[in-house]
């Protein structure tokens, strides 16, 4: 079930504060904003841990198989595992970075995209990495979205070839997004 915002407490003038109103609104709100859990604001980081080869000069959807915390299970290993579907609505910070291994061929690019469309302004291009390292492009964005929204990080290259992604403790594709207002 999906989680709301709490709301702060709106009273008329002379209105005392009851241990009621206190625990409903006061106490809900700094509970959002400063728990932990589900009881926080919603938040997911996760990475890639096995490579993925990408075709040439085609947009892919990077899979996201390890998670370092979901508070809301908004994201999947297994189902859509480059996805993250938003259980509460509202504004998130979006960042992402796709890794690549190493070649002295082509570009690599990196995006995101809300619900298969891309974000405006996060497109970042980069010329070839060098025969002996891998590269990584950070990206990052706003997105509003609704319950049931989802972002995901695209990579490409244009090789001529598949290539992998880098999936080094260091090098790895990753996918962060935290709810920032409501």
């Amino acid at each position: 079930m999906a989680r709301s915002v709490p709301t702060i407490a709106s009273v008329p003038p002379g209105t005392y504060l009851t241990g009621a109103l206190w625990a409903s609104n006061v106490k809900a709100m700094g509970d959002f904003l400063m728990g932990s859990g589900g009881n926080g604001v919603p938040r997911f980081s996760g990475y890639q841990n096995t490579v993925q080869s990408l075709a040439d000069n085609t947009w892919t959807s990077l899979t996201i198989d390890t998670e370092d915390w979901d508070s809301d299970n908004g994201h999947s290993t297994t189902t859509n595992a480059s996805r993250y579907t938003c259980q509460v609505a509202g504004t998130y910070l979006v960042l992402g970075i796709a890794s690549f291994a190493a070649g002295t061929v082509g570009n690599r690019a990196a995006r995101l995209t809300l619900n298969g469309n891309n974000i405006k302004g996060s497109f970042v291009k980069l010329g070839s990495a060098t025969a002996t390292h891998s590269s990584a492009i950070a990206t990052g964005r706003h997105a509003v979205m609704a319950v049931g929204d989802y972002v995901e990080l695209q990579g490409l290259q244009t090789s001529g070839n598949p290539l992998n992604t880098s999936s080094a403790t260091d090098v790895a594709c990753s996918l962060s997004v935290q709810w920032v207002s409501g």
